[in-house]
């Protein structure tokens, strides 16, 4: 009885897609796949910076001190084409530090 799959209730994962591309909701595939290579793109550095979020294609990123903060600052522009490989278009434009968060 409820073993039974009830074909009614499934929807296909093309058709999902396709509803939040129309919806642009993309966004979120976009800080899934930023989320996972942070680390990876950041190196030594990933354990000093914590990324807070972004905001019309900047990063926000806690550095843990003043030492961190400019190594981060010396190397955005390297990052921002390092983590911009990682996708379709390069949506990232820069990285800023949140000192007061």
């Amino acid at each position: 009885m409820f073993l039974k799959r009830r074909s009614s209730n499934w929807n296909k994962a093309g058709e999902i897609c396709t509803s939040w591309k129309f919806l642009s909701v993309t966004g979120v595939d976009r800080l899934g796949i930023l989320d996972a290579v942070w680390k990876k793109e950041m190196g030594r550095l990933g354990d000093h910076c914590v990324l807070l979020g972004v905001d019309r294609g900047v990063i926000l990123v806690k550095p843990s001190s003043a030492a961190a903060a400019s190594e981060l600052s010396l190397r955005s522009a390297v990052l921002v084409k390092g983590l911009n490989k990682y996708f379709k278009s390069p949506w990232i434009k820069a990285i800023r530090t949140a000192t007061k968060i």
